[in-house]
């Protein structure tokens, strides 16, 4: 588990307060399109989540889990997964897209810096 885990004290709240904030955002857009199903939440988090963790693990995200690395992860990762579900849902398409993710790197940013802040709480609280 150490190979897979490197880096300072607390880097699994970071993770699981990183997988918990997209979670959120995800489930607050599919209720809010009405797109409440099990197939629905896959579809959504699924592309997100996996481009996140392969992002994070291609650029070393969690060996030194700073706002630096938060960022320069979320900058990458949020937009390939946001356009990987759009290819898999169908929607949206056109210049929509573009407000698709704009919004989606918004929300998402909020979510993580207060997972973050909070994981920082946790990790350090022990």
């Amino acid at each position: 588990m150490r190979k897979l885990l490197p880096g300072r004290r607390g880097t699994v709240w970071f993770m699981l307060a990183d997988a918990a904030a997209l979670v959120v955002f995800v489930l607050i857009g599919i209720r809010g399109h009405r797109a409440g199903t099990v197939e629905g939440f896959l579809r959504n988090a699924v592309p997100l989540l996996g481009a996140w963790f392969l992002v994070a693990w291609l650029g070393h995200t969690y060996r030194r889990p700073g706002w630096r690395s938060l960022l320069r992860n979320w900058i990458v990762a949020v937009p390939i997964g946001l356009l990987v579900r759009t290819l898999i849902v169908g929607s949206p398409n056109g210049g929509k897209i573009l407000v698709f993710i704009a919004v989606g790197l918004a929300f998402t940013l909020l979510f993580l810096v207060l997972g973050r802040s909070l994981a920082r709480l946790l990790a350090h609280g022990r």
